[in-house]
């Protein structure tokens, strides 16, 4: 579940993966570190030829090589897949969220929702596709609040600049709970104010 709430918030926020190398050259140490973080795929290459052995530390950003015959002509090159947040990052996010939809919404019944701890992680109890859609715009707010403009298939968000991401947020949860309809566009001009 998190993991489609994350996918919905890079889209919100354009953080569309990257990719980058680097390389680096063997003289005592089979051990490199990459300067990218939140890294989520790799590749090694010794000497031009893609290798499996190796371990990469997602914490440290560290790839070990393990490959047999290293010496100090060796090139190791590593091509990466990398994003702007990590899920961890991402994940603060949606709790945070979860806080502000409590504190914005009328029924508190209809909005007592936990991220729940362990293995990925869940959102209990498990929010319809709509619900979902409101945690990841309130999240991607709170990430970029200077955004006036926020889209998903279901629902487009549309701001004047001057409002603060605390008023956004009001706006959005309080227009949510009064039944905008599965499609639709919100929109604030700044004559409402």
């Amino acid at each position: 579940m998190l993991n489609n709430l994350r996918d919905k918030i890079r889209a919100l926020v354009s953080d569309i993966s990257k990719s980058d190398f680097e390389t680096f050259i063997y003289s005592t140490t089979p051990t490199f570190t990459i300067g990218q973080k939140n890294i989520i795929k790799t590749q090694v290459l010794l000497d031009g030829v893609i290798t499996e052995d190796y371990t990469f530390d997602e914490d440290t950003n560290k790839i070990t090589v393990t490959a047999s015959g290293l010496d100090t002509s060796s090139v190791i090159e590593v091509n990466y897949t990398y994003y702007k947040y990590s899920d961890t990052e991402l994940d603060e996010y949606i709790k945070a969220s979860l806080v502000w939809i409590s504190v914005y919404s009328h029924d508190e019944k209809d909005y007592e929702y936990e991220v729940e701890s362990g293995g990925e992680g869940t959102v209990v109890p498990t929010p319809e596709n709509r619900t979902n859609d409101l945690i990841a715009i309130v999240a991607s707010i709170l990430i970029k609040p200077n955004y006036s403009q926020y889209s998903l298939p279901n629902v487009k968000v549309v701001y004047p600049e001057k409002l603060t991401k605390e008023e956004k947020i009001e706006k959005l949860v309080t227009k949510f709970n009064h039944g905008t309809g599965v499609s639709c566009i919100l929109e604030w001009n700044s004559y409402e104010f």
